[in-house]
C-alpha cells in the first residue's frame, strides 16, 4: 500500500471512529462539509501520487479473479477498478442511472451492472473532468457524455488519462 492509499484508509477510519475535528457544537452541515473537503483533499493527494508513479513505473497491472472481473480480450490487462459506480449516459438513453462495478483495462472502460456490460474503447474518450465530490464527467468523441459517480474520482481520472495515453502510444496516435 502506497502513502496515498494509506492516507485514504486512515481518513476513512478516522471518519468512522471519531468526530471529524470540527467543534462539538458545529452544525451538521459544517461537519458534513468538512468531511467532504477531507475526502476531496485525500483524493487529490492520491491522484498526485498516482500521476508521479505512472510517469515512472507506468500503469499498474492488477490480477483478475473469475468471480467479478469481466472477461478480458487477448492482450488486455486490468489497470483499475471500483466496486460501485453509478452510470448515467447522455443524451438520455431512457434508462435510470445504473449502479455497477467499473473496470479500466488497457483497451476499454467498462461498467458492469446486473450482468449487463456497457463499454467504451479508450480511443472513444475525448475529455474528462471531475465535479463536486464524486462525479467523473467524460465526453466521448461522438459528442455524448458519460457521468460516473464513484469513490475517488480524481484518482480514477488520472488512471483513465494514463490508460488513454498508453493506448494511443501503442497505436501511434
Amino acid at each position: 500500500m502506497d502513502s496515498a492509499d494509506a492516507h485514504l484508509v486512515a481518513l476513512e477510519a478516522a471518519e468512522a471512529a471519531q468526530p471529524d475535528g470540527t467543534a462539538a457544537d458545529a452544525s451538521p452541515a459544517l461537519r458534513d462539509a468538512r468531511r467532504i473537503s477531507d475526502r476531496i483533499v485525500a483524493d487529490e493527494i492520491a491522484a498526485d501520487e498516482a500521476r508521479r508513479r505512472h510517469r515512472i513505473d507506468g500503469l499498474p497491472v492488477l490480477t483478475t479473479d473469475e468471480s467479478g472481473t469481466p472477461e478480458l480480450r487477448s492482450g488486455e490487462v486490468l489497470h483499475a477498478s471500483r466496486g460501485h459506480g453509478l452510470l448515467e449516459i447522455s443524451p438520455a438513453d431512457g434508462e435510470m442511472p445504473r449502479d455497477g462495478a467499473v473496470y479500466l483495462t488497457s483497451q476499454r472502460l467498462l461498467h458492469v451492472a446486473a450482468g449487463r456490460a456497457t463499454q467504451w474503447h479508450l480511443s472513444d474518450l475525448d475529455e474528462m473532468l471531475v465535479a463536486l465530490e464524486r462525479l467523473l464527467l467524460i465526453r466521448l468523441r461522438d459528442g455524448s457524455d458519460i457521468t460516473l459517480e464513484i469513490d475517488h474520482p480524481r484518482l480514477f481520472r488520472v488512471e483513465l488519462a494514463a490508460a488513454v495515453v498508453a493506448a494511443r502510444e501503442r497505436v501511434g496516435v
